[in-house]
């Protein structure tokens, strides 16, 4: 008895340690920023650098009245999205707003899910005193969660998801990282953030995505439907993460999404 009493101890404080590692080193896990500025970033014609209250991005558009508002994914920036308006959306009418994170882009910050919900706010903000009678709210991976703040808090026509999770804490939770969720500073809840919206939600997803399974998708979409949500879901089939916005697949999409 008293070996096993041992063990349970040694098991309980290599939990406990493990779950203080995790906690004090979160925001290193869950956010890798490339080290490239955005200053640095060439831009193609049609494309001017953004700033607001601090936080910086990418505008591409004529100053019209649907904004299209994107948050890139991880280990990524808003320069490796510079085409996605001119060469995409402007032509279905929409100015193109490419946001930046902080600790990304060149930013001297640490990234944070904080961090992340200011520029969300700054967006939303400008938006508002441009005066952009309609907004459409798009994520990719990780910047999926930053879009469903962004319905949450400010309202938006659509919300446009590619390669969204129910929850960062499931994900982290199936690969292993089975601790208590009041562990998770970091976490972006998509089910928590969009109940409580009336916006149709759209989401597309590869099913051989290996970073975010289509699995956490399916389980977003079944939970938003649960409580009254308006969800459409696309599956491509032979698909990963990265290739859900190859054209001609991509236009076509995103035509049939904001003409809905």
């Amino acid at each position: 008895m008293r070996a096993l009493r041992w063990i349970l101890i040694a098991a309980v404080l290599l939990y406990g340690g493990a779950a203080a590692i995790v906690y004090s080193s979160q925001n290193a896990m869950v956010f890798l920023p490339p080290a490239r500025a955005l200053s640095n970033c060439t831009l193609p014609a049609g494309v001017k650098p953004w700033a607001y209250h601090g936080e910086q991005g990418l505008l591409a558009g004529q100053g019209g009245r649907k904004l299209l508002v994107f948050f890139h994914g991880n280990a990524g920036d808003a320069c490796n999205w510079r085409y996605l308006g001119v060469n995409h959306l402007n032509s279905l009418g929409y100015d193109v707003l490419v946001l930046e994170y902080p600790g990304y882009g060149g930013d001297a910050r640490v990234p944070s899910k904080v961090g992340i919900e200011a520029v969300v706010a700054a967006a939303a903000n400008w938006a508002e005193a441009e005066g952009y009678q309609q907004k459409v709210a798009m994520g990719y991976s990780l910047g999926t969660g930053a879009a469903a703040v962004f319905a949450q808090d400010f309202g938006a026509e659509k919300v446009v998801l590619f390669a969204p999770y129910d929850s960062i804490y499931n994900v982290a939770w199936s690969m292993g990282m089975v601790f208590p969720r009041a562990l998770l500073n970091t976490d972006f809840d998509n089910v928590a953030a969009l109940s409580g919206t009336e916006t149709k939600v759209y989401i597309v997803h590869g099913n051989r995505d290996r970073v975010i399974p289509a699995r956490f998708s399916e389980a977003l979409a079944g939970q938003l439907e649960a409580v009254g949500g308006v969800v459409s879901r696309q599956v491509l089939a032979g698909v990963g993460h990265n290739g859900l916005f190859d054209s001609p697949r991509f236009d076509a999409m995103m035509q049939d999404i904001l003409e809905d």
